[in-house]
């Protein structure tokens, strides 16, 4: 007998999907998970059959119901975010059965398609409360860092509540509760200006070269395999390569530059990233003084780890903690919220 639905956690966004299923609404197994590139932008025509095979690559059944975050509305593919809304919504509904979709929105709450589709803008971006909310009931008095490929969400919870400021993301970038800078996919001239050279600094270029995940590959830290974006110069995410690509941020190659020129260059921008989110962190921190603990997460953890130990925080890390794969956190989480939800309607 199946009569207990599972729950499967969606988080859409607009170069990665992540799906976490959960086998049973009242179940306290870990949930499958599948994370996997995939670029709004390319794969449009073929969204609901990717969808699909996904779903059936967990184990899914018609009975399944569906815990929906999305924030592939911001990719160019679409003139507005409510065109993003409406045609993930799309492939949503093509691939499983009316009904069984629930939309999670920034307000904490979850809202059929049709009414996501009426306000758009609510349910754009909402992954970051979906996290919070699953994380403020382990830990009511945290700063919450949730580091992607892309961006970085830092979200304060105190005494159980969501303190941010921002609920949107213009707000939320506005406020310094996100910041768009990631593991993988950001440009060295968005975190730096200037580089060591030599014996002196270096100016950057503002070519789009190199991104930050080039530095973390070259050092070590990422490994090639989860380089989850195309390249600057389309070659493979081989430390080599990296190499390569970082020399060419200071308009040189790696005939020009030996290990160590690349070592020095690579540090300093993974040093000034640190930096910048350390400055954020601080800066909530000053708005929000009694919270002393940051909970870390995403395929940036480690980054945001040393982020948070600057500024004075202790760290946990949600993956060790809950067993979850860092980067499938809020699909996780907004499965998990379902099926809570759809617990206490079957007890009432």
């Amino acid at each position: 007998m199946h009569d207990d639905p599972a729950v499967l956690g969606w988080d859409i966004g607009g170069v990665n999907l992540k799906v976490a299923r959960f086998p049973s609404a009242s179940g306290t197994a870990l949930p499958k998970v599948v994370c996997r590139p995939l670029e709004i932008q390319h794969v449009l025509p073929t969204l609901a059959t990717t969808l699909a095979d996904v779903a059936r690559e967990l184990g899914a059944r018609p009975g399944d119901q569906h815990a929906v975050t999305m924030t592939a509305e911001l990719s160019q593919a679409f003139r507005t975010k409510r065109e993003g809304v409406g045609y993930v919504l799309d492939a949503l509904e093509a691939s499983f059965p009316f009904g069984s979709l629930h939309v999670y929105t920034a307000g904490a709450e979850f809202v059929s398609s049709g009414h996501a589709r009426q306000h758009p803008l609510a349910v754009a971006a909402s992954n970051w409360m979906a996290t919070a909310c699953w994380v403020s009931q382990g830990f009511p008095n945290c700063l919450l860092i949730d580091m992607g490929s892309t961006s970085t969400d830092l979200i304060p919870i105190v005494e159980g509540e969501i303190t941010a400021i921002g609920r949107n993301d213009p707000e939320r970038l506005q406020n310094g509760e996100l910041l768009y800078t990631g593991l993988v996919r950001t440009p060295i001239e968005a975190i730096v200006h200037q580089v060591p050279l030599w014996d002196g600094d270096a100016g950057v270029s503002a070519e789009g070269f190199a991104l930050i995940g080039d530095a973390y590959v070259w050092l070590g830290r990422l490994r090639p395999e989860d380089y989850t974006w195309r390249t600057p110069d389309g070659r493979p995410a081989t430390r080599e390569y990296a190499g390569e690509r970082l020399a060419r941020v200071v308009c040189a190659d790696r005939e020009m530059l030996n290990e160590s020129d690349i070592d020095v260059l690579a540090s300093a921008v993974a040093g000034a990233q640190v930096e910048m989110i350390s400055a954020r962190v601080r800066q909530i921190r000053a708005r929000h003084p009694s919270i002393g603990l940051a909970v870390v997460t995403g395929m940036g953890a480690e980054i945001a780890t040393q982020a948070a130990e600057a500024a004075g925080l202790k760290v946990v890390s949600l993956g060790s903690e809950l067993g979850i794969v860092p980067q499938a956190t809020p699909a996780a989480a907004v499965a998990s919220l379902l099926s809570a939800q759809l617990l206490r309607q079957a007890r009432a």
